[in-house]
């Protein structure tokens, strides 16, 4: 079963900007999250994950994120995760100080954390064939990257109840 998140979702125009990447790996015939049809997938950061998050986690996001949103968050470059031969494409993202310390402190309430470490980033591909990453790279290179991305939501996924609850949004 997949972990419960809290992910903050992006604005229209950030959205786009990410899924224009997404379409343009799936047009080079090459691994994209624009392959995944659930209707969970769509540009996001993920703050939290974990097999529970408890609804005092939730509460404790929406009181700490909420008054953050609208935010902007920087794109520092691409970064490869994984080991083995196929690796998830993302953008490192970086927060402001304020959002990246309330995210740690929502963080430190979760104790079966999925990654104890958090590493913000927007995933553009996952299982890429390691023999398919310079054609994956060029493509990404070929299109435009955005300088930054605007959260406008926050948002909570429940897979077990097949839920996703906007727990916060710009209005």
């Amino acid at each position: 079963m997949p972990d419960q998140a809290l992910e903050l979702s992006f604005d229209p125009a950030s959205a786009s900007s990410v899924e224009a990447q997404w379409e343009a790996l799936k047009a080079a015939g090459l691994p994209s999250q624009a392959d995944h049809r659930s209707m969970t997938n769509a540009p996001h950061v993920t703050l939290v994950a974990a097999v529970e998050v408890a609804p005092e986690v939730v509460s404790a996001a929406r009181v700490a994120i909420a008054p953050l949103l609208p935010a902007r968050i920087e794109v520092r470059g691409l970064v490869l995760f994984g080991q083995g031969p196929r690796v998830t494409i993302a953008h490192l993202v970086e927060p402001d100080r304020m959002l990246a310390a309330a995210v740690e402190r929502i963080r430190a309430m979760v104790p079966a954390l999925r990654h104890p470490v958090w590493t913000p980033h927007v995933t553009v591909a996952r299982r890429v064939p390691r023999r398919l990453l310079p054609q994956a790279l060029e493509v990404l290179h070929a299109t435009e990257t955005p300088q930054e991305l605007g959260c406008d939501r926050l948002r909570w996924w429940d897979p077990a109840q097949d839920l996703i609850e906007d727990v916060a949004t710009v209005r």
